[in-house]
């Protein structure tokens, strides 16, 4: 049976491209074997030798070929062509035997082979050259007989030196070459060492971030800082509504509040296109800002990282691309971690902080007065009187209503470092951290003033309107009044001796 795949890959020759070494070296390697030709045929001429030696010497000009070849067929192509460059040596060695020890041929000669091997491989290559050079110089002279031609003529002299100083400035421009494209290579790996360490940053700080304002404005802090050139700024608009952005931050960026306001209304009207990239406005100094899509990488935004900078070139769009899937990847994940963290911290009725975020908060007031005996806090317990009797009553459609109905109110008479929290069915709970007893007794004194006998307007699950009187029993504490891990359990009974009192006094009328 043949294997006709195997087959047919061995038919294709293994052609690639080969080392750059070996791209290199062709063009100067072809004008040394077509000199040297030319120096053959002029001899030759001018000694009456004819063909004898011309015929010979076409195998010069078919070498440069053969090695060529041989490094791109060979599997490394780099290695083949350090042979090569032993092999010229060797070559060149017996043709200068074969000149009769020409000797302006065999030092311009010579020479040019030493640089070479010592270019690529140093000393110990240059000496290796020289030894194969000599060797090919003397082996040619023993098997043909030693027979030295020191000088020819002016006019062959001028020709050897002119083609010595064209191949050396051949091989200089090779080096120059050469040593551009390391330039190049080391300026392209630095670039890229920045974009990484750029991208690196990026992710430490959306683990960092508490939400979605500071993972911007710190990233693009980071950004600036490690491409100062460069001038940033990000915008995340509503899908629905385009021209409402909910989110921006610039950094190296210096934008007037029209300027923005314009950017904000061009780049609403770009959210249809699918140009991941493109050229907003020329800034008076010359530069150039451009608009990169986040191009549905998020759920909830259309979103823009905007860049000055002089031109948009390849390196810079393939930089804006990465930063772009690190800043969206970034917001999409601290999106969804908020949106976790909300569904874990929150009562999913009133949209209050629950019983276990509560908790926890409790432990680390705990935990700080504990350290540091004058930092106390306080505790204000509620529970709602009558909600089993409009349960009964009215649905559980009507409880809900009630209870989201004092959520609202009680959250309007708390402060911004006030936790209010759903703790139970009908309770509620408010931790005063870094307060006394003042704290919970203000807010106390406001329920009492503005929530206490309110009428609720609540719909039946049938549609009908009943309204329900809103009452309250309240009960505070403080870590001034007894040890901190008694505080709740405190609060606690004077809230029930609170309801007690009510009812007795509802009771006697």
């Amino acid at each position: 049976m043949v294997d006709t795949k195997s087959s047919s890959s061995r038919a294709e020759l293994p052609f690639k491209r080969p080392h750059r070494l070996a791209l290199a070296t062709l063009a100067p390697r072809t004008f040394a074997f077509c000199h040297t030709f030319g120096l053959t045929v002029w001899i030759a001429l001018a000694e009456d030798s004819g063909w004898s030696l011309i015929l010979p010497a076409l195998l010069l000009l078919l070498w440069p070929a053969v090695a060529f070849v041989h490094a791109t067929l060979a599997q490394d192509s780099k290695r083949a062509e350090f042979r090569n460059l032993y092999f010229d040596s060797l070559v060149f060695g017996a043709w200068c035997a074969v000149l009769d020890y020409y000797l302006f041929a065999m030092l311009s000669i010579g020479l040019a082979c030493f640089m070479n091997n010592m270019v690529v491989g140093g000393p110990r290559r240059m000496a290796a050259s020289a030894a194969l050079f000599i060797s090919g110089a003397v082996g040619w002279g023993v098997l043909t007989g030693f027979e030295f031609r020191p000088y020819v003529s002016i006019g062959v002299d001028v020709y050897q030196v002119t083609g010595a100083v064209i191949y050396m400035l051949a091989i200089a421009q090779v080096m120059y070459g050469q040593n551009r494209k390391i330039g190049r290579s080391i300026k392209e790996i630095k670039y890229k060492n920045r974009v990484f360490h750029a991208l690196l940053e990026l992710g430490m700080v959306a683990n960092r971030a508490p939400n979605i304002s500071t993972l911007l404005n710190d990233s693009l802090m980071h950004l600036h800082a490690d491409f100062p050139e460069y001038g940033f700024a990000v915008f995340l608009q509503e899908r629905q509504r385009p021209d409402v952005t909910r989110y921006a931050a610039v950094a190296g960026l210096r934008l007037s509040e029209e300027d923005e306001r314009h950017l904000r209304s061009r780049l609403s009207t770009l959210h249809e296109q699918n140009t991941s990239t493109v050229k907003l406005s020329e800034k008076t100094d010359g530069e150039q800002l451009y608009a990169t899509s986040m191009a549905g990488r998020l759920s909830l935004y259309e979103g823009w990282l905007v860049i000055r900078a002089p031109k948009l070139d390849g390196a810079l769009e393939r930089m804006l691309t990465l930063f772009v899937d690190q800043l969206a990847a970034a917001t999409e994940n601290k999106l969804l971690h908020l949106a976790l963290q909300k569904a874990a911290e929150r009562d999913g009725l009133t949209g209050l902080y629950n019983r276990g975020f509560f908790e926890s908060a409790l432990q680390q007031s705990i935990q700080g007065r504990t350290q540091q005996p004058g930092l106390d806090f306080a505790i204000l317990m509620m529970d709602v009187d009558g909600l089993k009797e409009v349960n009964d009553k009215h649905g559980h459609v009507v409880g809900d209503q009630l209870i989201t109905a004092v959520a609202e109110r009680l959250m309007a008479q708390c402060r911004e470092d006030d936790i209010l929290a759903r703790y139970g069915g009908d309770e509620f709970v408010i931790l005063f951290p870094s307060a006394d007893l003042s704290a919970p007794e203000r807010v106390a004194t406001l329920i009492r003033t503005h929530l206490e006998g309110l009428k609720c307007i609540l719909t039946t699950a049938n549609g009908e309107e009943v309204t329900v009187t809103l009452r309250l029993s309240l009960g505070s504490a403080s870590s001034s009044e007894v040890p901190a891990q008694e505080v709740l359990t405190l609060a606690d009974n004077r809230m029930y001796d609170d309801k007690a009192q009510r009812r007795k006094k509802s009771v006697l009328g």
